[in-house]
């Protein structure tokens, strides 16, 4: 009997053994499977059996349309901003980045060999724009910059991108006025470059000091500057009212009643002071400790009863043609500010 039970002692430890040696060996293969496949992050809490047809389109668009988010953040805000950025809109990227100068474990941090500091801003922005040419390039179609008080809706984003091709040289934003003669877009409202014009900026503008200074303290206007030499369309991001979809300020200081001394006179379109903001806004700058949070529940788990939320029309749009794409960008590079208050 005792010979039995040793025997079936053995049987299960050997059993065991052999058992943690297969998942031992099997464990990289599967790590590396899980990095490699992104999956579409659905609303916090909702079930599989909840999913509609309008989630099913994001999850089309997450797939199609792949953005690489690279979010400039310090160390006294990696927790104050950056992880609650990773906590809420962070998770709807393809792939995001956080970029700082000391490292995070955390949140993943590039750490950037750069001064801290505003003025370092434009630095900042540089050396990430490197590395991500360096290691992303051809993984991703479109690279957002933005801060780590930006707040982005990211399906509304990809659903503006899906007609275009990322191989124009193109970026899109918050188009502001003086300074560079066909626009540049607001940092804090976050722009999004193209897959071309990330290639450009890194071949031709980044070690080019005819195109792109070495230094700068303002970092959307020199990088603005940047792209515009070296052929980088600034587009037009507006919806068919006019309205921005990219916005520099929180919603709560964008209602018509308040008053903007200097945002009305750096915007490239004459700004709307009736009605500021489209329908199907992308980005918000300012946001503050439990903005986040607040953005993500009215966003993505408030319902108001008796109204269909859901929209209508769930059609993506039509990709442009080359030449489509192209009649675009010549239109776009012939803009000219039509705002009376710009300098």
């Amino acid at each position: 009997m005792y010979r039995n039970v040793l025997c079936l002692l053995l049987g299960l430890i050997v059993g065991i053994r052999l058992t943690d040696f297969w998942v031992y060996i099997k464990l990289p293969s599967c790590e590396k499977a899980s990095r490699s496949t992104a999956r579409y992050p659905s609303a916090l809490g909702e079930d599989d059996s909840e999913k509609t047809e309008t989630t099913q389109l994001s999850v089309k668009l997450f797939n199609e349309t792949r953005i690489l988010c690279f979010v400039l953040t310090m160390p006294k805000n990696h927790k104050k901003k950056a992880a609650k950025v990773k906590a809420t809109w962070g998770r709807r990227c393809n792939k995001l980045l956080f970029m700082s100068t000391v490292a995070d474990e955390a949140l993943g941090i590039v750490r950037l060999d750069v001064e801290e500091g505003r003025e370092n801003l434009y630095l900042k922005v540089k050396a990430s724009l490197e590395y991500i040419y360096e290691r992303y390039l051809d993984d991703y179609d479109w690279f957002l910059k933005a801060d780590d008080d930006t707040y982005v809706i990211m399906e509304n984003l990809r659903m503006f991108l899906y007609p275009y091709d990322a191989e124009a040289a193109v970026y899109f934003g918050c188009k502001f006025h003086p300074y560079v003669t066909q626009g540049y877009m607001s940092g804090g409202a976050g722009y999004v470059l193209s897959r071309d014009a990330l290639r450009r900026y890194n071949l031709f503008a980044r070690n080019n000091t005819k195109f792109c200074r070495a230094n700068g303290k303002s970092e959307d206007k020199e990088i603005g500057r940047c792209l515009q030499n070296v052929g980088v369309v600034a587009g037009d991001s507006r919806d068919e009212q006019g309205r921005e979809r990219f916005l520099p300020f929180s919603p709560r200081h964008l209602m018509p009643q308040m008053v903007h001394s200097w945002l009305d006179k750096f915007l490239f379109y004459m700004p709307n002071r009736t009605d500021c903001c489209a329908d199907t806004a992308i980005s918000f700058h300012y946001t503050k400790d439990q903005d986040y949070f607040m953005y993500e529940y009215a966003l993505y788990h408030l319902k108001v009863f008796g109204i269909h939320s859901d929209v209508t029309d769930l059609r993506l749009p039509k990709r442009l043609t080359k030449t489509e794409m192209e009649e675009k960008l010549h239109l776009w590079g012939l803009a000219k500010t039509d705002n009376p208050e710009s300098p």
